[in-house]
């Protein structure tokens, strides 16, 4: 039955954009060059990915296998995974101990060692004993060497999918409270939680760090009263300061800086997880909405390519915005100036590829893409996705034509470079 699910779901993400919304402009000229594919040994969703600049290795959230998939760039291929107690979500490199840090789905931030990939440290939060809470994105500080780890609050109807071996995030019900979630702050240098601030919502969704470590912004994906909304809390004060409505962004769901101009990048879904299975992952178009931190007011909504899930990543060289989603491509905006972006192109990746990462110091852009179903409609089908319901309903033995096509395209990791 997992299964079929996940067929229906990868197929609703294929015809979404023809179903559901419009298309955004054709690219126009080549942003990103595709360079290299790298197979992965993982199935299902990736989360986030960490960079080891020096070291030349990604550190990829095996999010559905509940593991941390290295990979040497040096050599093109992946050389360990590290099994986890629960699914990770948001890693980060620490070059200076040679450690990688990360918060995971049971509540809890493990230390790994860069050398062996052994878990050293596991640093219970505050959700780690409560079945109604969960870990899903963080930031970190270099500045104070803090994990900023954010802790979310779930419905009794979301954990009973999860029991039931459905992920919580993708179990089709509205799946949070609107209240109770915090997020965790841990000491790297001591290996201990430091302290915790409660976010006005269930869903602290989106989490970016202002560079001087004195403000994080929290895109949260609550929708309460009808409005969306960015938390900004003091790291000096250690609470939320301010909540600034998210006009044009519904569901946000990631958060990106420039820090320069003063503007928080908010990628955005258009649909609530309510009633579907996959909530609003397939929906195009989505959202990107630009606010300025100076007044806290949206300067531009544009139109996304949908699914947002992952950080939005700022190139301040170039000026462009790069917003991965999950819907089969990489949404490309450019900055004219401060006030006006634009969408400039879209960059085939491959479907649910919602975890990528943008390298300055490379010029280089990498996606995480998981291994997923891809189906052909036959001849004479006008409607596949009632057709393949149908198909689903048939006894063992019956001739199939849209799962006789069925394929099964490996996990891989695509590496682009950057083009003026």
């Amino acid at each position: 039955m997992k299964r079929y699910l996940a067929i229906l779901f990868a197929l609703s993400l294929v015809f979404a954009t023809k179903a559901h919304g419009q298309t955004p402009p054709a690219q126009s000229k080549e942003i990103l060059r595709l360079v290299q594919n790298i197979p992965l040994p993982t199935q299902g969703y990736m989360d986030r990915i960490a960079v080891d600049i020096k070291g030349q290795r990604l550190f990829i959230s095996g999010e559905h296998n509940h593991t941390l998939v290295v990979v040497d760039l040096q050599v093109g291929k992946a050389i360990h995974e590290t099994p986890l107690a629960a699914s990770p979500k948001k890693p980060v490199y620490l070059p200076g101990t040679n450690e990688i840090w990360l918060n995971l789905e049971d509540s809890s931030v493990v230390c790994i060692s860069g050398t062996t990939y052994e878990v050293t440290k596991t640093i219970p939060l505050t959700g780690f004993s409560d079945a109604n809470r969960g870990g899903d994105n963080g930031a970190y500080d270099p500045n104070t060497h803090l994990f900023y780890a954010a802790v979310e609050v779930f419905t009794p109807n979301a954990l009973e999918a999860f029991k039931g071996g459905i992920d919580i995030a993708y179990s089709g019900a509205d799946n949070h409270v609107h209240s109770g979630a915090t997020i965790d702050i841990v000491d790297t240098k001591t290996g201990k939680m430091v302290g915790s601030m409660k976010m006005p919502g269930g869903d602290p969704a989106g989490v970016a760090i202002e560079p001087s470590g004195k403000k994080m912004y929290v895109t949260m994906g609550d929708i309460i009263d009808g409005e969306s909304h960015v938390a900004v809390v003091d790291l000096e004060k250690r609470e939320v300061v301010a909540q600034w409505p998210i006009t044009g962004g519904p569901v946000p769901h990631t958060a990106g800086l420039d820090p320069i101009h003063h503007r928080l990048f908010v990628g955005s879904r258009i649909k609530p997880h309510t009633g579907e299975f996959g909530g609003g992952h397939q929906y195009e178009p989505g959202k990107l909405v630009v606010i300025n931190t100076e007044t806290g007011k949206v300067v531009q909504a544009l139109d996304n390519l949908g699914g947002a899930d992952d950080s939005v990543y700022y190139d301040a060289k170039s000026g462009r915005i790069y917003c991965p989603g999950t819907t089969g491509t990489v949404a490309v905006f450019q900055e004219i100036d401060p006030d006006h972006f634009q969408i400039v192109g879209r960059v085939p990746t491959g479907a649910v590829s919602k975890s990528g990462l943008w390298v300055p110091e490379w010029n280089r852009y990498f996606s995480a893409v998981p291994e997923h179903f891809v189906l052909t409609a036959p001849h004479g089908s006008k409607d596949i996705r009632t057709d393949l319901r149908n198909e689903l309903n048939q006894k063992d033995g019956t001739v199939l034509p849209i799962l006789s096509n069925l394929m099964t395209e490996p996990a891989h990791l695509m590496v682009f470079d950057y083009l003026p």
